[in-house]
């Protein structure tokens, strides 16, 4: 639904290392060079280079070495935004996890259909670390399950993501923050924690309870969706990567105005406030941030910023 920044470093992120960096003249394309299209936009109208970076959040070691664009936006920019800082991602995980479980004394058992209830309690099962040998996984009931939300569940449990040979640790957002914190350059967050978590944190019962129901109904949509929209993020196609966002915004127009075009409105003001600074920078986030009428390029226009896809 959306490509969201969450490192996946098993630990704490790497340390900060200072590195002379290379004059920017010396990465800017050559004149008159054409590359195919990317998910990379330039603000051709601001005071210093400016990047749109539409980031997918899991990829394989065949996708690298990017295509040059990436690398022009890379090299280019000495701030970068992502979604949320990904430098506060422990505050971030301790968080989310906490917003995907009820309250003490609730649980799931009282929040959903009881029909489906009984299903999960039926069919449902997932994979622990054996803790009796230390050795292996096992598999526990649904039960276990009780305190999280419906969201979280179809996340986790009913329809992870499972895009082959691709992870969230060769993602494109995980190669810019490598690359900022190698260089020593600025990071920054357009949302904060809070605001990042509570994008799912903070649906309703009722519509995390239609999140697991479509996750449950199209079990294997999951691999073909993720699949198209790699292949649109690949050749920079926002028309087929709004195209492939159109079931949940005809199913559940609501939820998909949350996770993408609300979020956008509340970006464009920021963005703005960061294009005012003439700091070189690069914003990067989900690929379907860029795409469909309410874009945050679309925002950016009718605000007067002239933008060219790279």
């Amino acid at each position: 639904m959306f490509f969201s920044v969450r490192r996946s470093l098993g630990g704490l992120i790497a340390l900060l290392v200072a590195l002379i960096l290379t004059p920017l003249a010396t990465d800017a394309a050559p004149q008159g060079k054409k590359f195919p299209k990317c998910c990379v936009w330039r603000v051709t109208n601001a005071k210093a280079p400016f990047y749109l970076v539409g980031s997918i959040h899991a990829l394989s070691k065949k996708d690298y070495p990017l295509p040059k664009p990436y690398d022009i936006a890379l090299k280019n920019s000495s701030r970068f935004l992502f979604e949320f800082d990904p430098t506060r991602h422990e505050e971030f995980q301790k968080k989310f996890e906490a917003a995907a479980k009820y309250p003490a004394g609730q649980d799931i058992r009282s929040k959903i259909n009881p029909q489906l209830l009984a299903w999960l309690r039926k069919n449902m099962f997932t994979m622990i670390p054996d803790t009796r040998d230390g050795k292996g996984e096992r598999f526990v009931s649904f039960d276990s399950q009780l305190r999280y939300k419906p969201w979280w569940i179809a996340q986790h449990l009913a329809a992870p993501a499972s895009y082959s040979k691709a992870s969230a640790s060769h993602g494109l957002d995980n190669y810019f923050v490598d690359h900022a914190i190698d260089s020593g350059k600025e990071i920054g967050g357009l949302e904060s924690v809070n605001e990042h978590v509570a994008v799912m944190g903070g649906l309703s019962d009722r519509d995390g309870e239609f999140l697991l129901q479509d996750a449950l109904t199209q079990p294997g949509n999951s691999d073909k969706e993720s699949g198209r929209m790699y292949k649109a993020w690949r050749k920079g196609d926002t028309n087929a990567l709004w195209a492939g966002d159109a079931s949940l915004r005809s199913k559940a127009p609501r939820i998909a105005a949350r996770f993408v075009d609300d979020r956008n409105v509340k970006w464009v003001p920021r963005i703005e406030a960061e294009l005012k600074t003439g700091k070189p920078t690069a914003v990067v986030a989900g690929a379907l941030h860029f795409s469909g009428p309410n874009s945050v390029i679309a925002l950016l226009q009718k605000h007067g910023y002239v933008i060219e896809q790279l």
